[in-house]
């Protein structure tokens, strides 16, 4: 099978290469200099250049895209909108478009397309995000449904170790700054339901095999709090849990709006027999693949 993977630099792409390179032909693209994982081929261009994509994407005739790659800042979406829009929306719409009747597109969403809302489930057709981010990544998985028959739509929120040197997620700057016994504050006013890179690939890579179409939340069953998390990540490391206080998420002054509920219902992906791991078993495997 040829894959084209897009964000192949970021924590989710290049797990997603490192996965499927041994048993298909990945492309990987992105916008640096240089691959920093294993695939077949790798393009270094901007998603933005309409008439390069479609250059690669007639040259490889791919199987299977996985879109990863968008704008995740949600300062940066708030302040600059139409920068947003143009990563976000108009990149997957070319995307989508590109993708024919035998193209199946992955399309990575997030759990803030759900803002304030009651029901975090796929079912919940009235979602109003709060911020910029969450408006462009609901306008592409709309996009991605108008134009792409043959589709899946990941909701879902990652952690995970970044393969580019100069990049460190909220879990890598957890691990760095207990590792060296700096004290930190973390939100206990705000829940979600993380899952580790890795795991989320092996399930994509297992709804592509059943062939499912359409929209599916993918994430820990059991949700926490940015507080939770960092408890549990330094137990498992063998980290000082007191140098973790609590801190309110109302007291920050972000530019953002944050919604501080974000708890994915996963019956949907459970009632398929492929059930998400607990958020404590993906700090488990985080700590197994720290880099040497």
């Amino acid at each position: 099978m040829k894959i084209i993977i897009t964000g192949a630099n970021g924590m989710l792409g290049s797990s997603l290469c490192q996965l499927c390179h041994n048993k298909h032909k990945v492309h990987a693209l992105h916008r640096d200099k240089e691959c920093f994982t294993a695939c077949s081929a790798d393009y270094s261009l901007d998603l933005t250049d309409t008439s390069k994509v479609d250059d690669v994407f007639n040259q490889i005739y791919p199987d299977l895209v996985i879109h990863c790659a968008s704008l995740i800042s949600l300062e940066r979406c708030e302040q600059n909108p139409d920068l947003a829009i143009s990563a976000n929306v108009s990149v997957t719409e070319n995307i989508a478009k590109l993708c024919s009747a035998e193209t199946k597109l992955v399309y990575i969403s997030t759990d803030q397309v759900y803002g304030e809302t009651a029901d975090y489930s796929e079912a919940n057709e009235a979602l109003q995000p709060v911020n910029q981010y969450g408006k462009t990544k609901l306008l592409g998985e709309q996009k991605v449904q108008d134009l792409c028959s043959n589709h899946l739509i990941v909701r879902t929120n990652i952690f995970g170790w970044n393969v580019k040197p100069d990049r460190i997620s909220s879990a890598e700057w957890i691990y760095n700054s207990l590792r060296n016994g700096q004290k930190i504050t973390l939100f206990n006013d705000y829940t979600f339901s993380p899952i580790y890179t890795i795991y989320l690939g092996e399930i994509i890579m297992r709804l592509v095999d059943f062939d499912f179409t359409g929209v599916i939340n993918v994430g820990s069953p059991t949700h926490c709090s940015k507080y939770d998390f960092g408890q549990q990540l330094a137990e498992t490391f063998g980290f000082n849990q007191s140098l973790i206080s609590k801190g309110s998420m109302k007291q920050h002054p972000f530019s953002a709006k944050r919604n501080p509920k974000l708890d994915l219902k996963v019956q949907k992906i459970n009632d398929i027999s492929l059930s998400p791991p607990d958020y404590r078993k993906s700090i488990d495997k985080f700590s197994q693949d720290k880099p040497q």
